[in-house]
């Protein structure tokens, strides 16, 4: 089955490509011209690629997260046909959430309340890289396996989210940072990191396809 997830990180892992692009063209021009206005848009251009990598690395994480929780409750999975990782989560999440206001008049409370606990926002504020995204495979139960050959095993991720927070605060400016950052070594960073992002997207497309968000005799049942 293909899934909406995978459509937009494929959409938008071409954005990135483009503004590569761009990036390498400049820095061609500027290799040619030599002169200073032009090396400070490059570098900031350099710069500015770190965030829309991070954007898309947390795009495609959330919506993947999103469509676990779609399915769950578009499955009207009850709080007991859940595997036992995710009913952690639930219950972790009513108690940060409850309102006795709104949650008094549930009806049919184990299906009300995996509606009313999961929240996709939980996992993600400014912080993801593949330490995060295991983490979050380990509560829901789907693979981080990927060719670490191509991938790296996601290190990659770290590197964008660090200089991202980094720009985002003013830590540092995009000027510095795009001087570190050429052309060669961005690509390798894109490459190794959207080739890590599409198995993990890929491995949740399994999972959902098998519902593995189920407990295993409450598969069984359903089958």
């Amino acid at each position: 089955m293909t899934y909406a997830f995978k459509v937009e990180f494929s959409s938008r892992r071409n954005h990135v490509k483009r503004y590569l692009a761009v990036v390498s063209k400049t820095e061609r021009e500027v290799q040619e011209i030599f002169r200073k206005l032009s090396e400070d848009r490059l570098n900031v251009l350099r710069a500015g690629s770190f965030l829309i990598l991070y954007n898309l690395i947390e795009s495609a994480a959330r919506s993947a997260v999103q469509e676990i929780h779609d399915r769950m409750r578009i499955g009207k999975v009850p709080f007991s046909g859940l595997r036992r990782s995710i009913r952690r989560e639930v219950i972790k999440g009513f108690k940060r959430r409850s309102n006795p206001e709104t949650h008094l008049d549930m009806t049919d409370v184990p299906l009300e309340l995996v509606a009313a606990a999961l929240d996709v926002e939980d996992h993600f504020s400014g912080n993801v890289d593949a330490r995060r995204l295991r983490e979050i495979a380990v509560v829901y139960g789907f693979s981080t396996e990927s060719d670490r050959s191509l991938t790296h095993d996601g290190a990659e991720l770290l590197t964008i989210k660090n200089i991202r927070n980094d720009l985002a605060h003013g830590l540092k400016i995009y000027e510095e940072v795009g001087r570190d950052y050429p052309i060669k070594r961005l690509l390798e960073i894109s490459i190794r990191s959207t080739a890590y992002m599409e198995a993990i997207l890929d491995n949740v497309s399994v999972y959902l396809d098998a519902e593995q968000f189920r407990e295993v005799s409450e598969k069984i049942v359903a089958a």
